[in-house]
C-alpha cells in the first residue's frame, strides 16, 4: 500500500498543475494516469492562453453557429447521436444555458477567473517549469466587416475583467502585423493581453518540475477499486494500491467514470477537436491567428504551424472523422496567400464539456475529501495553471476562493440533494 497526503488522477495540464503546487507547499503527492502525460487533450489543442476568449460554449453565438452548419459534414460544428437519457438531458440544459442570462453569469465568472491566467504563467515559470510561450498577442480576422464590431462587444466584458483593451484593425494594418494574409481579410482585431505555448512543451515542463519538487507519477495506471473509507481515499492505480488523505479527479473526460466509481454523478461529456501540425508551413504566421467566420485557431510554435478546431458531440473515441479534419484546413486559403500545403496526419482531442460551459472545481458530496477539476472546455491551457494554484489551497487549508465559488460541483445537485446519475 502507497500513502500519500493526496493522490491526483490525472496527468493533463489541470492535473499536473495541481499535482505541482500541492507538493510545492509540502505535500506529499501521487499523480497517476490511465494513458501517458497529456494524452487527453492537453497536447491536442492550439496552446492559447486567451483570458479575452473566456466566453462559455453554450451561448446565443453558439445558437446561430449551429444553426448555420449544424447539416455541414465538414462545419465547425456537429452534434451526433447517442441512444443515452443522460446525453439527451445533457444536451438540453447546454441549450438552457445559451440563454443570454444564463450566458453572460457563466462569461463574467470565466472572465474573472480567466484575468489570473497570465500571473499563473508567469508563476510556473518562476518557479522553474520551462515551456514555450509567446506573448505576441491573438489576433482576430475577418471577411466580412459585419463581424468586426460583434466581437468587439463580447470582448469588452474581458476589459472589465482588467485585460488590456482590444484595438479594432484595418486591412491595411492587418498586412502589417501579418504580410502572408490574403486580400479577402476586410480586417481584424488584436487581443494584445493574449498569449500562446506549444501545449506539449508545457506538459513536459510540468512533468519535469513536478518530478523535482518530489511529486511520484505513474502513466498506464488505469483507476479501479476507488473507495470512498470515511477519512481516507483508497484505490488501485494499475496494480499498485494507494491510500490518500484526499484524492483530486482531473481526468478531463474520465473524470465522469471515476466520480461515478463513488456514486456521484458529473454531467461531463466530450466535444471533440482536431487539428494539423504543419512543419513546413507555406506561410510565415507571427501571431495566434482566429479565423472567425470558420471557426479555425492557428498556432506558429518553434516546431512549426498548427492549426485546429471544431465541435463535435456525441462521439467519445479517438476516431478521427477525415472530413471534418479536411474542413479545417480548407479554411486556410481565403485568410493567407498563398496557401498550398500537402496535409499532414489529421489528430484529435476530447475536451471534458459541462452543460452550462463551465469548469467543475470543487469538493464532491463525499465522506472523504474529494475534488475535482474538469469541465474546461476549450480553456484547459488557459485555466490550468490558475485552476491548480487555487485547488490546491482548498485541498490543503480549506481556503475557498471566490472566484471558484460559480464552478463548484454542487450545482448540479439535483432537488434532493444528490447528483444526478452519470
Amino acid at each position: 500500500m502507497t500513502r500519500s497526503d493526496v493522490v491526483v488522477v490525472g496527468a493533463g495540464v489541470v492535473g499536473l498543475s495541481t499535482a505541482f503546487h500541492l507538493a510545492r507547499k509540502g505535500a506529499k503527492v501521487d499523480l497517476v494516469d490511465a494513458g501517458e502525460a497529456g494524452s487527453g487533450a492537453s497536447r491536442s489543442n492550439a496552446g492559447w492562453i486567451v483570458p479575452s476568449m473566456s466566453e462559455p460554449v453554450p451561448s446565443p453565438a453558439g445558437l446561430r453557429t449551429a444553426a448555420k452548419w449544424a447539416w455541414r459534414t465538414d462545419g465547425p460544428l456537429k452534434v451526433g447521436f447517442e441512444p443515452s437519457a443522460t446525453y439527451v438531458h445533457f444536451l438540453a440544459r447546454m441549450l438552457m444555458a445559451s440563454r443570454p442570462s444564463a450566458f453572460e453569469r457563466g462569461l463574467e465568472a470565466t472572465a474573472a477567473l480567466a484575468a489570473g491566467a497570465i500571473a499563473a504563467f508567469d508563476d510556473l515559470e518562476r518557479a522553474g517549469v520551462s515551456v514555450e510561450r509567446h506573448a505576441d498577442g491573438v489576433l482576430l480576422l475577418f471577411l466580412d466587416e459585419r463581424g468586426i464590431e460583434p466581437h468587439l462587444r463580447d470582448l469588452r466584458s474581458a476589459e472589465r475583467a482588467g485585460l488590456p483593451p482590444a484595438v479594432a484593425l484595418d486591412a491595411r494594418e492587418v498586412a502589417d502585423l501579418e504580410p502572408g494574409v490574403g486580400p479577402k481579410v476586410v480586417g481584424g482585431i488584436l487581443c494584445p493581453g493574449d498569449q500562446h505555448v506549444d501545449p506539449s512543451s508545457l506538459v513536459d515542463g510540468l512533468m519535469a518540475q513536478c518530478r523535482t519538487v518530489g511529486v511520484r507519477i505513474r502513466t498506464g495506471s488505469p483507476v479501479s477499486d476507488l473507495v470512498d473509507a470515511g477519512d481516507r481515499v483508497r484505490l488501485t492505480a494499475g496494480s499498485e494500491r494507494f491510500e490518500a488523505g484526499s484524492l483530486v479527479i482531473a481526468a478531463g473526460v474520465g473524470s465522469r467514470h471515476l466520480a461515478a466509481q463513488l456514486g456521484v454523478g458529473i454531467p461531463v461529456r466530450a466535444g471533440k477537436g482536431y487539428g494539423f501540425d504543419f512543419l513546413r508551413p507555406p506561410v510565415q504566421v507571427r501571431h495566434a491567428v482566429y479565423l472567425t467566420d470558420h471557426k479555425v485557431a492557428v498556432t506558429p510554435m518553434d516546431r512549426g504551424l498548427r492549426i485546429a478546431g471544431t465541435m463535435e458531440f456525441g462521439s467519445e473515441n479517438g476516431t478521427v472523422d477525415n472530413r471534418r479534419a479536411a474542413g479545417i484546413a480548407r479554411a486556410m486559403p481565403s485568410y493567407f496567400s498563398p496557401w498550398d500545403a500537402e496535409l499532414p496526419q489529421p489528430w484529435c482531442g476530447l475536451r471534458p464539456m459541462s452543460p452550462d460551459g463551465l469548469p467543475v472545481i470543487g469538493r464532491l458530496p463525499t465522506r472523504s475529501p474529494v475534488y475535482v477539476a474538469t469541465g474546461h472546455a476549450m480553456l484547459g491551457i488557459t485555466l490550468g495553471p490558475v485552476t491548480g494554484s487555487l485547488l490546491s489551497s482548498l485541498v490543503l487549508d480549506g481556503t475557498h476562493s471566490p472566484l471558484l465559488e460559480p464552478f463548484r460541483p454542487s450545482r448540479f445537485l439535483g432537488r434532493r440533494g444528490r447528483h444526478p446519475r452519470p
